[in-house]
């Protein structure tokens, strides 16, 4: 294991769970990499404190060492990604990095919520009835103070929900992580129309 504290990075090795897999939200399986679990804590430290020392660095990386030993304990094969977090904030307060945890668990709860946003449709209504500009402004062509338009969005809207609903769950999370674009989402696959729709899902 080697640290590098002038570029910020660290750089560790694990042959004991390399073969190990991650089981996502989405369900896709991902080779396990502990680097991940410093990278977090870094980032999550960073927002509390901005520039680290070497110190701190030393400290973040003890505390995931601590994490791969007890993941590597109580999983042979595969693990999900929250028993991951779980054991992360267990260790963290377990340390009495009380800050730390906190601000790890805060980003871990906005991304769940964002998640989650993206197939409420009563949020997604009231954005557009706060003309929030993400959703008036998504297609330039139509003006979103005309009525016709309006009902139109607000209908993408509702079709968009179900849509990333209908889609496996790895598409879905690729759209809105932005990885892919799933065009038309709007109403397909909702219904059976279709309009610039030529999607390689064999591909993805």
């Amino acid at each position: 294991m080697k640290v590098n504290y002038e570029e910020k990075t660290v750089v560790t090795q694990q042959p004991e769970t390399s073969q190990m897999k991650v089981i996502k939200r989405d369900g896709r399986h991902v080779d396990f990499d502990e680097q991940k679990i410093n990278e977090a804590l870094i980032k999550a430290e960073k927002k509390i404190h901005g520039s680290l020392s070497p110190l701190t660095y030393e400290k973040i990386q003890m505390i995931a060492d601590l994490v791969v030993q007890e993941i590597k304990s109580r999983f042979a094969e595969n693990v999900k990604i929250y028993e991951i977090q779980n054991i992360v904030e267990h260790i963290l307060l377990e340390k009495n990095e009380y800050e730390l945890a906190e601000e790890y668990i805060n980003y871990r709860t906005k991304r769940d919520f964002a998640r989650s946003k993206a197939t409420d449709i009563n949020f997604s209504i009231e954005k557009l009835i706060n003309k929030d500009q993400t959703v008036v402004n998504e297609n330039a062509n139509k003006d979103s103070n005309v009525f016709n338009t309006q009902r139109d969005l607000t209908a993408g809207i509702v079709g968009k929900s179900i849509g990333l609903k209908m889609l496996p769950p790895h598409i879905a999370n690729a759209h809105q992580k932005g990885d892919i674009h799933y065009h038309d989402l709007d109403y397909h696959p909702y219904t059976p129309m279709t309009n610039c729709c030529l999607i390689d899902f064999k591909g993805m």
